[in-house]
């Protein structure tokens, strides 16, 4: 039998630094909150290598006088609190004592600090936890904090990191945030000595935080973004007015007493808010800034504090749902909410798709349509696409067939149609410039013609690409595109398959990509082409992600921003088109997401509601 002992203390540093420490990013995180702490009005932050190889981070804070420069990297010690009632009075970033001793745990650090009016400074080399040496230093107001080789004595926790281009993404995210959330504080970034951002500080309210807010988002979301403002809860936001939504969920940041957090209550709140005119594939950018007494929450439920729970969780929620429907929807008087016990953490802002019911063996037409579509469930016919395709937006929802077994054969004279196809169709028109509607034998049909044509786009594509059909179009002027720092280092990711794809990217600059040809099968207006590489950071996912789910967003996103939008005209030859397209597809009754693309009213159910059956 093992007897129970006592760990080293050398042992027991490594684990605990894996509680606070996950990532390169973790490291930045809390050396950026340190410089907060100390008061920095001026951060410079260089990283080489993802932060594997150096994270430095330097700043003009208050800085350390050399007696406490060996204490601050002991675990659990710390000058933001003496007890635990100091808690409930919390105003720092830090306070639990963990961080440069958890850094200094897994990498080599050295710290030189020096508080101001001091005659000298100090510095201090550690590694493994162990102080090394200490010597005197410059008398430069501030901390420098250089952390290099991180995870030498841990390869274990080396080898299970990402590549360096998902490192570095994570690493810029970590500084986007502090920035986002810090207006009056300069920020400077460079990676492998390439400068990524140069934020002077500003000042606060709308103009300053819109002007840091189009630096780091870039102007093409910010531009639109609408202000809010309340005295409660020291709330101000920037939010996208309901006819500029992205198409992901990547933009949405919370800060609560400029702590970036994330937390379901709020985002629930915001999701409820845009729920009236939100498609199931369009998503709020959403910025959110409180400041709130330290008793009324609690960030200590995460180990890196990245999560946070209010004591008030149903007044939070209203707050927000109500100040953001007035403000998108124009609703003076929006119902309070009670949020069902126990509290709705796990509840999805989506509602999850209804079971899909059997068709019988007898069906009508409409019943071969109507019982085979389920809205937001993807369905699929023939191909496995290698298991790509259960990757949609609800990704959790199995595959499944869209004609069953025991569904009706075609029509007699009919075998070169699907199950649904029952010719002649005559087109009748466009209703709300959205749907069109034909007359068949069997009654009607009405086409929802953007989930039509992003069908027909989605399969004309994937069949050009898996047989190496698909051939480049340059383009005469590359046409650039602007986003955070983080998502550019996110898609560059996937440069050679995007190259394989039709998509030739290059970096412009450290927060524009440029875009010189597209694949020759679609032509994109200029917008709807930066639109949606803008779009494929929060699409693609992460990078561990295997290149078939790719495959399927990439091509699924591409078919959508292509496609007519709902509202636009379309004349009576391009509507039969449509139609006939949509007969030679593999799955003609949904839209690459799982939505209808099709749904029939039969003559006897017609009849039937006119009293005449």
């Amino acid at each position: 039998m093992n007897r129970i002992q006592l760990l080293d203390k050398q042992t027991a540093s490594k684990i605990a630094a894996g509680e606070v420490i996950e990532r390169p990013a973790g490291v930045l995180k809390e050396l950026i909150e340190n410089s907060l702490d100390a008061g920095a009005t001026v951060l410079n932050i260089d990283i080489e290598k993802a932060g594997k190889k150096l994270i430095r981070v330097n700043d003009n804070g208050a800085g350390m006088a050399a007696e406490d420069l060996p204490m601050a990297v002991l675990r659990h010690t710390t000058s933001k609190i003496s007890s635990f009632e100091d808690l409930d009075r919390l105003n720092t970033f830090g306070f639990r004592g963990e961080a440069l001793f958890s850094v200094s745990a897994v990498g080599r650090v050295s710290i030189m600090s020096a508080p101001e009016g001091a005659t000298a400074g100090a510095k201090i080399q550690v590694e493994g936890g162990i102080v090394t040496a200490q010597t005197a230093a410059p008398a430069v107001p501030g901390t420098t904090v250089e952390v290099r080789d991180l995870f030498f004595n841990t390869p274990a926790r080396l080898k299970f990191l990402k590549s360096d281009t998902v490192e570095r993404s994570r690493l810029l995210a970590a500084a986007e945030e502090a920035a986002m959330a810090n207006p009056g504080v300069s920020f400077n970034v460079k990676t492998d000595g390439v400068k990524v951002y140069s934020l002077p500080a500003v000042d606060g309210g709308e103009a300053g935080l819109r002007r840091r807010l189009a630096k780091i988002l870039g102007d093409e979301i910010t531009r639109d973004l609408i202000y809010l403002q309340d005295e409660r809860f020291g709330f101000e936001a920037f939010i996208s007015p309901q006819d500029k939504l992205c198409a992901n969920r990547d933009n949405l940041f919370f800060f609560v007493n400029k702590r970036p957090v994330g937390c379901k209550i709020l985002q629930q709140a915001v999701y409820k808010a845009y729920q009236p005119y939100r498609a199931k594939d369009r998503h709020p950018c959403a910025v959110v800034f409180m400041q709130m007494p330290a008793d009324g929450f609690d960030v200590n439920i995460h180990p890196q504090k990245k999560e946070i729970k209010f004591i008030d969780e149903n007044g939070i929620f209203n707050f927000i749902y109500k100040k953001l429907s007035q403000a998108v929807l124009g609703q003076s008087g929006a119902q309070e909410i009670r949020l069902a016990a126990p509290a709705p953490a796990a509840a999805a802002p989506v509602p999850a798709p209804a079971q899909i019911p059997p068709v019988p063996a007898a069906a009508d037409l409409s019943e071969i349509i109507n019982q085979n579509i389920s809205v937001g469930r993807p369905l699929f016919q023939v191909r496995d696409f290698e298991g790509a395709k259960q990757y949609l937006i609800n990704e959790a929802a199995p595959p499944q067939t869209v004609r069953p077994q025991n569904a009706p054969a075609p029509a007699a004279g009919n075998t070169a149609g699907p199950a649904w196809w029952r010719p002649p169709y005559n087109y009748l028109g466009q209703l709300h410039n959205s749907y069109l509607v034909f007359e068949n034998p069997a009654g009607l049909v009405l086409i929802d013609q953007h989930a039509a044509q992003e069908r027909v786009f989605f399969e004309q594509y994937l069949n050009s690409l898996e047989n190496n059909t698909t051939q480049k179009q340059p383009l005469m002027f590359p046409v650039s595109a602007e986003m955070p720092a983080s998502a550019v280092e996110n898609i560059l990711l996937w440069q050679d398959t995007l190259d394989k794809a039709g998509f030739e990217i290059s970096r412009f600059s450290q927060r524009t990509l440029l875009i010189n040809t597209v694949p020759n099968i679609l032509k994109f207006q200029e917008e709807d082409l930066r639109d949606f590489v803008i779009s494929l950071a929060g699409v693609i996912g992460a990078p561990s992600k295997s290149d078939n789910k790719l495959k399927y967003r990439l091509i699924s996103t591409m078919a959508c921003k292509k496609s007519v939008k709902a509202g636009e005209t379309m004349g009576k030859p391009q509507a039969e088109a449509l139609l006939q397209n949509l007969k030679n597809c593999e799955d003609g009754l949904h839209c690459p997401h799982g939505r209808p693309a099709l749904i029939a009213l039969d003559i006897k159910e017609i009849t039937k509601k006119f009293g005449r059956g």
